[in-house]
């Protein structure tokens, strides 16, 4: 009898010029799609608030709320991007990046190892391509 379950591993680039650059070019399209939506958002939520006006002072505070939350929920995150944009900038060449934990399906079996088997993989990449498996 055999059983599928799941086990994390761990993606690990070595930080290239090219990644570097990539990473980059990601984060920096990121933010500007928050100051896109930032600027949109402030037309529409005038327009909308205008337009709830006619319904009473009550929906009008509870429109504001939730216009306020959802910019604040955007600048944070455009925040924490900016942080990982100066991260991305200091990192050295042939350094590691650590993009994320992902989990991956393992076959257990009767007589294996448990240990061995639920253990983190590292699977380290280099300009897109796998180059080393660490079990």
């Amino acid at each position: 009898m055999s059983l599928i379950i799941k086990r994390p591993v761990v993606i690990q680039h070595v930080v290239t010029v090219e990644f570097k650059s990539q990473l980059t070019n990601e984060i920096e399209e990121a933010i500007n799609q928050i100051d896109l939506w930032l600027e949109q958002e402030e037309f529409q939520s005038r327009r909308l608030i205008t337009e709830a006006e006619k319904e009473g002072k009550e929906f009008v505070s509870s429109l504001r709320q939730e216009i306020e939350a959802e910019r604040g929920k955007q600048t944070q995150v455009r925040q924490n991007l900016l942080a990982r944009l100066q991260e991305v900038k200091q990192l050295e060449i042939d350094s590691f990046f650590v993009s994320g934990t992902y989990d991956a399906p393992i076959k257990i079996e009767v007589g294996d190892n448990i240990r061995t088997k639920l253990s983190q993989v590292q699977v380290v990449v280099k300009d897109g391509i796998v180059i080393q498996v660490i079990e």
